[in-house]
């Protein structure tokens, strides 16, 4: 049985390093790696690495700044490009199953890992998934929450049914996120009855142990699967190291130290635990200090998390932005805890733009140059010159 790990990135090349020797030198069995990214200088990047196959993404343009609905649209068919191609590419290198990652989605634990494809095959199931589920709705993905990392499918029936044979700009990016996208494609294409949910998301753990709350805080800053020993750190949601700290701890605590990208990240920011542990606590400590006194007395309505970086960027905001932020998540605080427990109905805004057509909506709205590849833009018609704003996606950015 030939076992591929697709991973796709943009350009964080130097976890795409350590990720491969985690495979390459820790892992005793014979996998093929297959890459995708959409950085347009990345092969460059890969030349030092062991892999099999790499696959260019599209060059989609992405900005921070772009409008609301054309930055929503433009990131999604970006990542769902880039996770395609990277499964593409494991598909054509003979593979029978495959596991796709992104490279600071790190597997600690060939074992487990083995053990999930193999309790896929007993249940004679043809695609293993985690996420909030088949039962969690939300707006960006009405179908069910599924987790674009750590998923795992059998090749030959992923070919036979064309599932990643798809337009990432014909998916509805505009409502559905990477998330709503996939489990589209699982509904529509892999059917349920072919999927093995193996995790919903309600065990994740801190570094220190503590439980993640599954609706809000899951991937950020980090989460850690013990059953499977499936890791991910976020590492913009710290400042400094310390995120590289916590990656490092991870690595040394699960026996992942051979390699030399490893030797040379563990060198660099392996600290002793107890330090490093204290080291966030006391940022912790500050920035809460900071939030409180800048509106969220009370830290679990804010929503923040243990995310310090999202702490750090409502502090920053501007008087009249944080109250916006206060109302609308005090706002959603109460529906919550109200009507959403007791009808299970999210307190969420309605996109719609009916009864315009959703061709004239994206013309307006998105910019068809953005896309190097002219067949994916399906939408385009003449519109009036005059470009008008949209209210459908104005007010919940914050978000």
């Amino acid at each position: 049985m030939k076992i591929g790990i697709a991973i796709s990135l943009y350009d964080k090349f130097d976890e795409l390093a350590i990720l491969v020797d985690i495979i390459r030198n820790n892992w005793k069995g014979d996998y093929l790696i297959s890459v995708c990214s959409n950085f347009q200088d990345a092969a460059k990047h890969l030349e030092k690495l062991d892999i099999d196959s790499y696959v260019i993404g599209e060059d989609i343009k992405f900005s921070p700044d772009m409008d609301s609905l054309r930055k929503r649209v433009n990131i999604t068919c970006r990542v769902f490009d880039c996770v395609r191609k990277s499964c593409t590419g494991a598909n054509k290198l003979g593979c029978d199953y495959v596991m796709h990652l992104h490279t600071d989605a790190w597997p600690l634990d060939e074992k487990a890992f083995l053990k999930l494809v193999d309790e896929m095959k007993n249940k004679k199931k043809k695609f293993a998934v985690r996420g909030m589920g088949f039962t969690k709705y939300r707006p960006d993905c009405p179908l069910g929450h599924v987790d674009d990392m750590h998923f795992v499918y059998d090749v030959k029936f992923a070919k036979k049914i064309g599932l990643f044979d798809v337009n990432p700009l014909a998916m509805l990016p505009g409502r559905l996120s990477i998330h709503g996208v996939l489990s589209t494609l699982i509904v529509g294409k892999i059917h349920l009855n072919n999927v093995y949910f193996y995790d919903n998301h309600t065990d994740l753990r801190y570094w220190d142990g503590k439980l993640h709350d599954p609706v809000y805080h899951r991937a950020k800053p980090t989460m850690f699967d013990y059953k499977y020993r499936f890791l991910h750190v976020h590492v913009g949601s710290f400042p400094g190291d310390i995120s590289n700290n916590l990656q490092a701890m991870y690595l040394k605590k699960y026996g992942m130290v051979k390699g030399k990208y490893i030797k040379k990240f563990l060198e660099k920011y392996l600290i002793d635990e107890h330090v490093l542990f204290q080291n966030i606590r006391e940022l912790e400590v500050e920035m809460d200090k900071k939030v409180k006194w800048r509106g969220f007395p009370v830290l679990g309505w804010g929503r923040f998390g243990r995310d310090y970086s999202r702490k750090k960027w409502y502090v920053g905001l501007s008087f009249n932005k944080k109250l916006r932020y206060w109302s609308i998540a005090m706002a959603r605080n109460i529906w919550e805890s109200t009507f959403q427990k007791s009808l299970g109905v999210e307190l969420a805004p309605d996109y719609s733009v009916w009864p315009e057509s959703l061709d004239s909506f994206y013309t307006r709205n998105l910019n068809s140059s953005d896309y190097p590849d002219k067949s994916m833009v399906w939408y385009e018609r003449k519109i009036d010159k005059i470009k008008k704003d949209s209210s459908a996606y104005k007010g919940f950015d914050i978000f």
